[in-house]
């Protein structure tokens, strides 16, 4: 019996782990927040993202930036790196 139940929940711990994304694109910042900033992307989207305390990034609003964000299964984006658009 308790190997079926590790069965069982063992695949169903592995596919909440496993399920965050990362995501690399090209942003406008629209809003700075203390611990986050609004981004829109060449497709319109917006998305909050979080900016998480060890890191220390200076944004300029309507400035583009290429963005590296991982997407929690909470759909929460948290932010991994930011680089300003240089033409």
């Amino acid at each position: 019996m308790k190997k079926l139940l590790l069965l069982l929940i063992v695949p169903v711990i592995i596919w909440f782990g496993c399920s965050n994304t990362v995501v690399a694109e090209f942003a406008t910042v629209k809003e700075i927040k203390e611990n986050s900033i609004i981004i829109q992307n060449w497709g319109g989207e917006t998305k909050e993202i979080v900016i998480p305390k060890t890191n220390d990034y200076s944004f300029e609003v309507e400035k583009e930036y290429f963005f590296n964000y991982e997407v929690k299964k909470s759909k929460k984006a948290v932010l991994i790196s930011a680089e300003p658009n240089v033409p």
